[in-house]
């Protein structure tokens, strides 16, 4: 079937205010009235109307008993304690509600769902970037996913993601009940390179559940979430796209289109090429297509622009960041499966030494990364602070461990332990050296966890939490009431995430009959929880208070 992915380009003109947070107007005519606004409304309904007249999916869409609209809402910046007042990490509200407005035109029960990124608590994005005013200007629905009780589906086919937790809400887009519209920002991304249309999804499975795998294994992790969850139709907002280190603040592009179409994959392509990169580059869109994602044929409508977004850079040993952080020894040496293999550690090269440092670059390295990002984009800071990053469980030749530098220079586990600088062990793997560290990661993968550490040790304040962030005091009311709200869930025996358990592995699933195994995918009831693991469960949600 041939796929149509729909460009549309803004005309020139400065859309750089508002573009995070609606402003106190918004609703009003003298905010309708507006150039940008109108130019934003134009650009949106053009778009889709071109998209329609090309696959109809008007019809299809009038034909569910729901619309659900998730944005890209990982953390909102605005005004939150950081340099600028303003970063493009989110879906610019002004082009989301315009999609809103147009779905209106031919449904009138939508539903606006997200869950930022732990222990970000999704009211305070809805609240600071205006979300809650669209939705009660448009009087649609409006759904924090991390509070809602989760259904349990077995994925056959996954090569990772095989057992997956998701909202209820979700349970009636997989069950086609629900057209299900995935509004990204075009930006990169730390761990996947790109985040677009079907990696948007991460927002849709739970705390624990993101958290699993999250690491060298995250592109597989991802790609095998379409099996389960694909988006009807995809509308990515570039209006002001996004450079650098997401899910740290990204810098603005005036990239100035929007991208629409019905196939994630072949709609995730086109943003990809005009943010300069290759999607066939990109281990994200390649295991996606490896599982035949893609579109047979795709038409492109409209005009391509290339731009050349800078590309996130999980490195801790490139040349950048050590002069940055000059004072910063970052020492890696991971032993799994995958890794160089040393038979020598003195004859480690500094090509050796970084491949060894990415052998899990879409997990805590990079979480680790983008918390030292929020040094950088902090008002305050200073860059000279000593530090030792220890990477990894150490590489064994002979009876020794041994990490290296980014010149591959050897180091052993004594001349570590010996060391008079402040020490810092980066996830479960480095526990070795956790007796002798004064900053702990623990996890596979943490990524808050992570984001803390580096400010902690750089001894800044990390930004949204600082008293600088105007929204400071909203976020300290959501998250005690969401974290007491998920406890109660669970005390009632109600699911609302899987068991935090941060295991280097895949998770299994029953042994299935061959017919099966065919299947994409298959619904598992969740057991009936006994009083042990209620207890579990909500010490699991309470601990989010500890972030």
């Amino acid at each position: 079937m041939k796929e149509y992915v729909v460009i549309t380009k803004a005309p020139k003109m400065d859309f750089r205010r508002d573009y995070v947070s609606l402003p106190k107007n918004y609703g009003t005519q003298q905010y309708y009235q507006r150039q940008d606004i109108k130019a934003i409304y134009k650009m949106v309904y053009d778009n889709l109307d071109q998209l329609n007249e090309k696959n109809n999916f008007v019809s299809k869409l009038r034909t569910y008993e729901k619309i659900l609209v998730k944005p890209n809402l990982v953390s909102v910046y605005h005004n939150s304690g950081m340099e600028e007042s303003d970063y493009p990490e989110s879906t610019d509200p002004r082009v989301f509600e315009a999609v809103i407005s147009y779905i209106k035109q031919y449904h009138d029960k939508i539903v606006i769902v997200e869950s930022s990124g732990k222990p970000m608590p999704t009211r305070t994005s809805f609240k600071v970037a205006g979300y809650d005013r669209i939705a009660r200007h448009h009087n649609v629905g409006l759904v924090a996913l991390e509070t809602c009780p989760v259904v349990r589906y077995m994925l056959p086919k996954a090569e990772v993601m095989k057992e997956v937790y998701i909202p209820q809400i979700f349970k009636e887009a997989v069950e086609g009940r629900a057209f299900y519209i995935s509004v990204p920002k075009l930006k990169t991304n730390l761990y996947t390179q790109v985040t677009l249309g079907f990696k948007n999804a991460m927002g849709a499975i739970p705390y624990a559940m993101r958290e699993r795998n999250h690491n060298y294994y995250i592109n597989k992790k991802l790609a095998d979430l379409l099996y389960l969850i694909k988006p009807d139709l995809i509308f990515i907002d570039g209006l002001i796209g996004g450079e650098g280190n997401t899910p740290a603040p990204v810098d603005p592009v005036d990239s100035h289109v929007v991208i629409s179409g019905t196939n994630a994959v072949a709609v995730d392509s086109v943003g990809t090429r005009i943010m300069g990169l290759d999607p066939e580059q990109v281990p994200l869109m390649n295991e996606a297509v490896k599982r035949g994602f893609d579109a047979e044929e795709t038409e492109i409508v409209g005009e391509m622009p290339r731009y050349h977004f800078r590309r996130a850079n999980p490195s801790l040993m490139d040349e950048e960041f050590k002069n940055t952080f000059p004072n910063i020894l970052v020492l890696a040496g991971h032993n799994l499966p995958h890794a160089p293999k040393v038979e020598d550690p003195y004859q480690v090269t500094p090509e050796m030494a970084r491949e060894l440092e990415m052998a899990c670059d879409g997990g805590c390295l990079a979480a680790l990364r983008s918390g030292f990002d929020y040094v950088i984009y902090a008002p305050k800071k200073d860059y000279t602070v000593p530090l030792v990053i220890i990477i990894g469980g150490g590489v064994k030749c002979g009876k020794e461990r041994y990490w290296f530098d980014r010149k591959g220079k050897p180091y052993t586990e004594s001349e570590i332990r010996n060391m008079e600088l402040p020490l810092m062990t980066v996830g479960n793997c480095a526990k070795i050296l956790d007796s002798a560290a004064k900053y702990k990661t623990p996890g596979c993968c943490s990524p808050s966890v992570c984001m803390l550490a580096a400010t902690a040790a750089m001894k800044i304040p990390f930004p949204l939490l600082s008293v600088k962030n105007k929204a400071v005091v909203h976020f300290g009311i959501h998250v005690l009431s969401m974290a007491l709200h998920r406890a109660a869930l669970s005390l009632m025996g109600k699911w609302v995430d899987c068991p935090s358990l941060h295991q280097d592995k895949i998770y299994p699933i029953p042994k299935l009959p061959a017919e099966k195994n065919r299947e994409d995918y298959i619904e598992w009831p969740l057991p009936k929880m006994d009083f042990h693991t209620r207890r579990k469960m909500a010490g699991d949600q309470l601990r989010i208070l500890k972030l």
